[in-house]
């Protein structure tokens, strides 16, 4: 066995698999056999084999039995190997394989190699793109420029598989081009399937790129009793490196025709958005209507036309000196759009929606916010009048501690100019600042009391208690809590000790009554309740400190919140009826989350009236994830003041690494009927995937497959109705 290190060597580089041409044509016997001025300065290569040798006359490098020739990160193996330095050829036969800098890996029986003009001619080749992941061997395959091949009896395929099997699914043709990075396109070429050909085309190109590429998106064909037969086919353009823009045109022949357009930005990290626009022709509205009647929850006003469409547009902008711009814009054709065309069931079923603009500046304890805020609401037809904020300034202080003073003040105010073209509007005023002093007696407690005065001006239109008024109110409030912890070392293996903290906590609230009948109403904030209240309740934590490892987590097994309010006024008012109760006893309200381990959560919040004996509202939900991918959901929900009573479920069962099977049900139990439900199948392969579902909705029943081939997309689907 030789091993030579060569100092002095030529490197002629080439592109981004062979590192072998550099390999061979930068090999020297020994630096003293070399004529200097021949090689240059440059990486070391070293050369390995049983016998080397060289012919001065003829300036040929020979190596023979277990060549290995390696340089940097890179590596060429060969039985034997020859450089012709002065004709410039190179070759290397019999098991070939090698890996070059990028990680790209490559083998054969022969290759022939011209350091001129940079190409190469592999026998039996196979080549592993890594960047791609994509392998491609040809029975002879020539390399001819940087980044391009072609070859006879190419396959293509994405798939992992050994040297004698077959991939899972390859594309093979008689005669082929490579542009790594672009395109292959074959001709006489077929799909493969284990090595069977399923389907034959005389042309075809396919995407090699690692990066977005303009190009049409795979077809998404359909059926369904409403839309007839479906197809949906999109082009996506890759403007920029920062923008881009998919065109889509959705073919339903028992319905219409949808065009659509979305477009995304990324001009710096403080400027981006996106503009979506999306066009459907209807054939007959009332047919859509008339299947979609029973549907006792999709009422609407029946505003929709033939022409229906949907533009939706967000940005975000920095602007100097710290202002942050953000704009959420929403504008429909019709009340009953998203019935028809929401994409998931809490879409479908909006009453109202909301168009935003904002500008913003924020300090350290401070934040100014100037908004547009338009609501649509779509359960009338006549929006004259739906109250609308252009534009509402807000200007709010977190509690911030006044110097050389024992005081901090806190700040909500606001200016908004309320708007509609029918009924009152007009402009208001609101000063609501807030002056608290930090106590802590004997450091046992901590307690703050705070005065709050509000003074809010109006100026207003069509008011018959007059254009101009104001009104003036405080309140005072006192908070006061503590905190008790006490940590409970343990003897077990990975649980070293327990946390438990209980902070107990107690508060005041004073309002004096106003009469504010004659006062403009637009929300809340307009009519403020006398009130003399305490509320009283407390908070638990128990948290693990865990050791595994040398590492430290930490979990919080159990968190407990409950409180209560006493309504003083309502205890010390005046019975007028016999029949008349005190009850100044508000709901209990208790919130709980339960963490036995870290892959279970159980959360609860429950409001419960004292005097009913009942339960006015809960909300509980079960989630469990494991680490093999597993996961459950459960979740109910109840409201007494509308009897809404609500349960869904949704889980994924990982049977084995590669498939999964999911569902989700949403179940109205006080209608005693469901909601939605899907259940699906999924299947996981190295380089393809296919996913089967169900759904059941009240106006539809769909089933749906997609076979997704990694690297070109969906290139599969079928839908159909059942109904």
């Amino acid at each position: 066995m030789v091993t030579l290190k060569i100092k002095n060597i030529y490197i002629n580089t080439l592109a981004v698999l062979f590192f072998a041409s550099v390999f061979f044509a930068g090999i020297a016997v020994a630096e003293d056999a070399v004529p200097a001025k021949v090689f240059r300065e440059d990486l070391p290569v070293e050369l390995t084999a049983d016998f080397v040798s060289y012919d001065k006359g003829a300036d040929t490098y020979y190596g023979r039995g277990n060549v290995v020739i390696v340089q940097g990160n890179a590596t060429v193996k060969a039985d034997s190997a020859m450089v012709d330095m002065r004709s410039g050829v190179a070759t290397a036969k019999g098991n070939i394989s090698g890996i070059d800098e990028g990680g790209d890996i490559f083998s054969g029986d022969a290759l022939d190699m011209d350091l001129k003009d940079k190409t190469m001619l592999f026998a039996n080749g196979r080549l592993f793109f890594n960047k791609e992941h994509v392998y491609l061997t040809s029975d002879k395959l020539k390399k001819t420029g940087t980044s391009t091949y072609e070859g006879e009896k190419v396959t293509v395929t994405p798939c992992d598989c050994r040297d004698d099997e077959n991939p899972a699914w390859s594309f093979f043709a008689y005669k082929g081009n490579v542009a790594l990075g672009e395109y292959f396109t074959g001709y006489n070429a077929f799909f493969k399937v284990k090595g069977v050909p399923l389907l034959y085309t005389p042309y075809l190109k396919i995407p090699i790129k690692s990066k977005r590429e303009s190009g049409f998106l795979t077809p998404t064909p359909g059926f369904s009793k409403l839309r007839g037969f479906m197809l949906e086919n999109a082009y996506f353009w890759a403007i920029s490196d920062s923008t881009d823009a998919t065109f889509s045109l959705e073919e339903e022949t028992a319905r219409g025709l949808g065009k659509g357009l979305e477009y995304r930005y990324y001009r710096t990290k403080r400027s981006f958005g996106e503009f979506n626009f999306y066009h459907f022709q209807e054939d007959s509205i009332d047919r859509v209507r008339e299947f979609r009647k029973s549907a006792a929850n999709m009422t609407r006003p029946m505003t929709a036309k033939n022409s229906r469409w949907y533009l939706k547009h967000w940005h975000n902008e920095q602007l100097p000196g710290g202002v942050l711009f953000k704009s959420n814009i929403k504008v429909l054709s019709d009340d009953e759009y998203f019935i028809d065309f929401g994409e998931s069931g809490k879409e479908r079923s909006l009453e109202s929606f909301e168009s935003n603009a904002a500008l913003s500046k924020s300090w350290s304890s401070y934040s100014l916010v100037m908004q547009f805020r338009y609501f649509n609401n779509l359960l009338v037809k006549d929006k004259s009048s739906t109250l609308q904020r252009l534009p509402e300034i807000t200007f709010n202080g977190a509690d911030n501690k006044i110097k050389s003073t024992p005081f901090n003040l806190s700040m909500e105010s606001s200016l908004v100019n309320f708007y509609r073209e029918a009924g009152m509007r007009g402009q208001r005023l609101d000063v609501h600042p807030r002056l608290s002093m930090p106590l802590s007696p004997g450091r046992y407690f901590d307690l703050t009391p705070s005065i709050a005065p509000r003074g809010t001006w109006y100026l207003v239109e069509i008011d018959p208690n007059g254009r101009y008024s104001d009104r003036t109110i405080y309140d005072a409030q006192i908070d006061a809590a503590t905190t008790f912890v006490r940590v409970y070392n343990t003897n077990s293996e990975n649980l070293k000790a327990l946390k438990h903290t209980v902070r107990p906590k107690l508060s005041y609230l004073y309002i004096p009554g106003l009469d504010q009948t004659k006062k403009p109403f637009f929300d809340g904030i307009d009519r403020v309740a006398a009130t003399s209240a305490v509320t009283y309740g407390f908070n638990s934590t128990m948290t693990g400190k865990f050791v595994k490892d040398g590492k430290k987590s930490y979990i919080d097994h159990l968190y407990l919140d409950v409180s209560e309010t006493f309504d003083i006024i309502e205890y010390t008012k005046e019975l007028e009826t016999p029949a008349d109760k005190k009850r100044p006893f508000s709901d209990i309200s208790i919130e709980a989350i339960l963490k036995p381990v870290d892959w279970i959560k159980l959360t609860g919040k429950e409001k419960y009236n004292f005097y009913w004996r009942w339960v006015t509202s809960y909300d509980v939900s079960l989630d469990v994830n494991d680490s093999r991918g597993d996961s459950f959901g459960l979740t109910e929900r109840f409201l007494r003041s509308t009897l809404v009573r609500y349960l869904e479920a949704s889980g994924r069962l990982r049977t084995i690494s590669s498939v999964d099977l999911t569902f989700m049900n949403r179940f109205s139990i006080d209608q005693n009927k469901p909601l939605e439900a899907a259940y699906g199948i999924e299947y996981r392969h190295q380089c393809y995937g296919a996913t089967l579902n169900y759904t059941i909705k009240p106006e539809e029943k769909v089933i749906f497959l997609t076979i997704n081939l990694m690297g070109l997309g969906k290139v599969a689907g079928i839908q159909g109705s059942l109904r």
